[in-house]
Order: C-alpha cells, then sequence, then structure tokens
C-alpha cells in the first residue's frame, strides 16, 4: 500500500507566502519521487488530507481542488497556483482599495480582493461547458478529506442531562467546515462554492477583514455537526456568521487526525504521515518588554491579538505529541504483558477471565467511544485493531493456548481504562520558521502584503526549509516517509536577501509606508463619515496631524 500523507496548514495572514513556497517544494519532491522509475509501487506517496486554519485553510482548499484537477497549473517554483495566489495577486494597494459597498466600520481592509481571488482560482474551472478534463498531481490520491477551521460567532447550542433532571445548555464557538472531494463526482460548482465560502470565511482576521455569512445543515449530508448533545434549531439550513478560524484553532491537527481514522480505521499505521506546516514557530525569548509602564493602547491591543491568536497555536501539536509519549509507553507495557505471559509469570485462564470481565464495562452494547474520538468504536473492530497493532506480539504468543485471546483483550481492557481507545501513534513533520527569518511576521504578520518584495523573501524562506527537511536524513530512517527518489538537479531557489530577515514596520522603505499611512487615514475618514456625517479628519489640520501622529506612533512601536 503507498504511503499517505495529510497536511496540516496552520494560520499565517501575509505568511501564507511561507506555506506557499514549502508546499509547493514537497509536491515537486513527491512528484520527482512518485514519477521515478526506481519507486515501487508501495512507496509513492499520495495526498490525501489536507486541514488548515486562517490563511492555511485557504490554501487547503485551493489545494485541494488543484491537486484533483487541475495538477498541470504547477509549472514551477514561480507559475503555479499557490505562489500567484500569496506573492503576486495580493497586495497592500488591493486590500486598502476599499469599495462603497463596503462599510468602514465592518472592516479596515476590503475583502473584495480575497473574494476575487478565491473566484477566480476555485470557481474559474466551472464557467465553460463542458468543464476541462481533470489533470491529477501525481501526488494526489483519488479522493481528497478537506477540512477548515472556522470560528462561529453566533454559536451552536448544546444541552447537556443535569441530574435528577433539566439540562445544561453551552454554547460552542469553535466550528468547521469538512468535505469529501471524490474525483469526477466532487467536480463541480456546487461542490466548491460552499468551500469557496469556507476559505473567504476562515481566512476573515478579525476587524482587518469583514465577516462572512454562511448557510449550515444539521439535517443534511454531509454532516458538519455531531447529532450527539446538538439542540435543535428553528431553520434549517441555518445562516450563520464567521470570522478567522485561528482565533481558537490555528493548527487544525486533530481535524487531520478524525479524517485519517475515517481512511485508516486505525490500521496500517505504519505507512500513515503528518506533515505541519506553519511560519509561527517562536523565536527563544518570550517577550520580556511588554510590562505596564509601557501598556498603552497600541501596545495593549497587539500584545492581546498576540495572547489570544498565540494561546491557539501548537495545542493540536504538543497534545499529540503528549500522546505520543503515552503511546510508546503502553506499547512498553504491552510488550512486559507478553514476556510475562511466555515466562508463565501470569496465568492465562485468569487474564482472560479479568479482562472479559473489563471489557464487559466498558463496551456496553458492544460498542465505547473514547475520550476525543470522533465515532463510537464497536468491540470486533477494537479486538481486530488490536490483533493487528500487535501482530509481533501475537505472533510469539501462538505456542501457548488462549494466550493469544488473552493478550489481545488484556491489552484492549488496559488501553481503554486508560482512556487511549482508537489511539495510534502520530508521525509528525514539521516545517515551520522563526518570526527573525521571515519579512512579513511583523505587524501581526500583516507586514507581508506591503510589498512582494516581502512575499517572495518569504517564499523562498520556505522553499529553504522545506528543501532542508527532504534532506533531513531522519526522513529516511525506518519508519519515516523516505528514502525519496528525487531528481539530481533541484529547481533553483533565489539568494534569500537577509536585509529583510526580522523586518520591522519602522523599517519598510518610504514609499511603502506612505501608501500605508494613505489608505489607513482614508479607512478612518470613512469610517468617521458614517458615525457623525460628512467631515473629513484630513481636511482639518488639527485632525490630520493628530491622526499621522498615531500612525506615526504605531510605526515606531511596530
Amino acid at each position: 500500500m503507498a504511503k499517505r500523507l495529510a497536511i496540516t496548514i496552520s494560520g499565517a495572514v501575509s505568511l501564507g507566502s511561507y506555506e506557499a513556497g514549502v508546499l509547493w517544494e514537497i509536491l515537486n519532491a513527491i512528484r520527482q519521487h512518485n514519477d521515478n522509475p526506481l519507486t515501487e509501487l508501495d512507496n509513492r506517496i499520495h495526498v490525501d488530507v489536507l486541514t488548515g486554519a486562517s490563511a492555511g485553510g485557504m490554501t487547503a482548499i485551493i489545494l485541494g481542488q488543484k491537486l484533483l484537477y487541475s495538477g498541470d497549473q504547477f509549472q514551477g517554483p514561480y507559475n503555479n497556483p499557490l505562489y500567484n495566489c500569496w506573492v503576486k495577486r495580493i497586495s497592500l494597494q488591493g486590500l486598502q482599495d476599499t469599495q462603497r459597498d463596503e462599510p468602514a466600520l465592518h472592516s479596515i481592509f476590503s475583502s473584495d480582493l480575497i473574494e476575487q481571488i478565491s473566484r477566480e482560482t476555485l470557481m474559474d474551472r466551472y464557467k465553460s461547458a463542458p468543464v476541462l478534463p481533470a489533470m491529477p498531481h501525481v501526488a494526489a490520491a483519488p479522493t481528497i478529506r478537506i477540512g477548515v477551521a472556522l470560528t462561529n460567532l453566533n454559536g451552536v447550542n448544546y444541552g447537556l442531562t443535569v441530574q435528577p433532571e433539566g439540562k445544561f445548555i453551552y454554547i460552542r464557538y469553535v466550528d468547521q467546515m469538512t468535505r469529501v472531494a471524490d474525483g469526477a463526482v466532487s467536480d463541480n460548482q456546487e461542490f466548491w462554492e460552499p468551500l469557496r465560502q469556507a476559505a473567504v470565511a476562515c481566512g476573515a482576521f478579525p476587524f482587518a477583514f469583514r465577516t462572512q455569512d454562511m448557510e449550515r445543515s444539521a439535517r443534511t449530508e454531509p454532516q458538519d455537526y455531531p447529532a450527539e448533545n446538538l439542540m435543535p434549531w428553528d431553520n434549517d439550513p441555518q445562516t450563520f456568521t464567521y470570522t478567522d478560524g485561528g482565533v481558537f484553532q490555528n493548527q487544525p491537527l486533530g481535524m487531520a487526525k478524525n479524517m485519517v481514522d475515517e481512511i485508516d480505521q486505525h490500521q496500517d499505521q505504519e505507512n500513515r504521515f503528518y506533515l505541519f506546516v506553519s511560519p509561527n514557530a517562536k523565536d527563544t525569548e518570550a517577550n520580556d518588554n511588554f510590562h505596564e509602564e509601557n501598556a498603552d493602547y497600541v501596545h495593549l491591543l497587539l500584545r492581546l491579538i498576540s495572547v489570544i491568536f498565540g494561546q491557539a497555536g501548537f495545542q493540536d501539536w504538543i497534545t499529540a505529541e503528549g500522546l505520543n509519549d503515552r503511546i510508546k509507553l503502553f506499547d512498553k507495557r504491552a510488550d512486559e504483558l507478553k514476556d510475562a505471559i511466555l515466562a508463565r509469570k501470569i496465568d492465562v485462564e485468569c487474564l482472560q477471565k479479568t479482562a472479559t470481565a473489563i471489557l464487559s464495562l466498558f463496551f456496553e452494547n458492544g460498542v465505547h467511544k473514547s475520550p476525543g474520538a470522533a465515532q463510537p468504536e464497536a468491540l470486533a473492530d477494537a479486538l481486530a485493531r488490536i490483533a493487528n497493532q500487535y501482530q509481533e506480539e501475537m505472533e510469539a504468543l501462538k505456542g501457548i493456548p488462549g494466550a493469544q485471546q488473552a493478550f489481545r483483550d488484556s491489552v484492549l481492557a488496559f488501553e481503554t481504562a486508560a482512556g487511549l481507545g482508537a489511539r495510534d501513534k502520530m508521525t509528525i513533520y514539521g516545517v515551520t520558521a522563526m518570526d527573525s527569518e521571515l519579512a512579513g511576521a511583523g505587524l501581526e504578520a500583516f507586514l507581508g502584503f506591503f510589498d512582494q518584495i516581502f512575499r517572495d523573501h518569504d517564499y523562498d524562506v520556505g522553499r529553504t526549509h522545506a528543501r532542508r527537511f527532504l534532506n533531513n536524513p531522519v526522513i529516511s530512517q525506518p519508519g519515516g516517509i523516505g528514502p525519496l527518489n528525487l531528481d539530481a538537479n533541484q529547481p533553483a531557489i533565489r539568494p534569500i536577501e537577509h536585509r529583510l530577515d526580522g523586518l520591522r514596520l519602522s523599517h519598510v522603505p518610504v514609499g511603502d509606508l506612505a501608501q500605508f499611512k494613505n489608505g489607513a487615514k482614508d479607512r478612518v475618514n470613512e469610517m468617521l463619515k458614517e458615525l457623525i456625517g460628512n467631515w473629513s479628519i484630513v481636511a482639518d489640520p488639527v485632525g490630520d496631524r493628530l491622526l499621522s501622529a498615531g500612525l506615526d506612533l504605531l510605526i515606531s512601536k511596530s
């Protein structure tokens, strides 16, 4: 069976350019590997899961469609859908080109450019009839599961039964959209338009971009909301309003794992791999410069944004690595149990009776739902999973009557008691960067929008980091996704301009700063007109000076 790769792409704002560079390099390496005559069918690599938040959610949706239907568009490192969206098409000028139909009090920047890019990239394919024949990328699995994190500003009601009567109602704002893109069956406008809307919604950074309305259903397929504890809706479909998914879930590795479980059924984990792409690794020093004496409005606002989004970051990765440690220890204990049975230190019949009694408690009515699991697991399926996961131990015990079944049942009982039911060790690779390596990380990662030079820099940093990962011998160790059969001559990476590393807003070229300030003044004017009528702060000398001073303060402190 071919190796399977699930990719999770974090929120990034303008650093989507970095992620685009990483992903182009990864996909190009998989193309070389899969096309190489030396690569056996079982060693090919197929991408079958894509999840993301914010900018990463946009990229996941774009990438899913292009891998399935437009693989021929990946012409080269500087001419492909990801580069064109995140480096060439996006710009500060376009984001500040606010239109009259966009209320100034709804967003600082225009969302029209985001809408336009999403329609061109995802929906232009369906303008012509018939639709052009699909040209899948060699890295694409026949079916790709796509999931994006969303923040539901209305919230969804859930209810828990309270003893002796009544319900405790709670509201869940963490949301998501998941879809299964199934080759030709999904190659139509009806399938991709909701995903296009989700791409715009999941990247709607609060205040910077306007919120996005979407219709969601709890009754029709695909089911995005678990029926368990869900309170009935008055109307279905229901219209919800969404903002950036990275507010609560900036690295949705857990979502990727749930989608993987639907495919793998906890089997063949030695051929399952995860890739985590993020530009949000932090530099070694924490922010020790923020104190009471400099906690003015500007510093406090920027710090709060950083804290909120930072708290949402890396939680899934940290949780997954902690779970890996627990599974590793559990595997060690299972091996020790096998050795004890072989050494006749444990009575097999007594062990079987104990395991059977424990399983009858956990698998009431023949099923059990582990904490955090997406779906309950039937006892028969769980026993088959354990037998598959511990094949070597089972084989070693075949000479002792009843030992294999007693071992299998005991391991399942102990696994369930430890809350590890239906859990698998995850081989997670990461391609990350430090803020000090990137040009666009400043101003809460909006700085890359100021100039294509900055985005090109970060795109090439992404390519460089990805190539370093691809050449790392760790991925070729036993149990790794490699070794990879790559071409001798790799596409050139442009020299990195290190003068742009760790760029700050105060160091941005004068022309870019002037454009930013003029656009900001125009937007403030539009806001004031909506609030108090037809009055221009720029036309007022005092008001203009105050606004300029405020912008200069923001620039000097960022």
